[in-house]
């Protein structure tokens, strides 16, 4: 039986991730399903200050793959899927997505979602 890697989220840390797994097995071998809340697959997040400050004009010049090119890699990159559980056990996880919800199988799993911003108390 193939083996499956469920990527979740789709930034610099989850397309990574699922790049070195494909370069290190092909797409018969490995298939590659990526989950991201959001629109963007692959944004350049470090570009944001220069977005915002005017340097970089538009912001799709700051997109880093886009989901047709991760498809010609065969990584599946599904947009609009939140992840809402993960059960170890059974090896699925669940997701919300624009047609209801999906539950995915894997045998590898990445947990690549990033973290909010906490500013620390300040010291008076």
């Amino acid at each position: 039986m193939t083996e499956r890697l469920v990527v979740i989220g789709s930034d610099a840390a989850g397309m990574s991730a699922a790049s070195q797994a494909r370069r290190r097995r092909g797409p018969d071998d490995l298939p590659i399903k990526v989950f991201e809340k959001s629109s963007w697959v692959s944004y350049r997040a470090c570009g944001e200050p220069y977005f915002i400050s005017g340097d970089v004009p538009e912001l799709s010049q700051l997109i880093a793959r886009t989901p047709e090119q991760s498809e010609e890699q065969h990584i599946g990159a599904n947009l609009h899927h939140e992840v809402t559980e993960i059960d170890t056990s059974a090896q699925t996880v669940t997701a919300i997505t624009p047609d209801g919800t999906r539950t995915e199988p894997y045998d590898q799993l990445v947990y690549a979602t990033g973290a909010e911003p906490v500013r620390p108390p300040s010291k008076v």
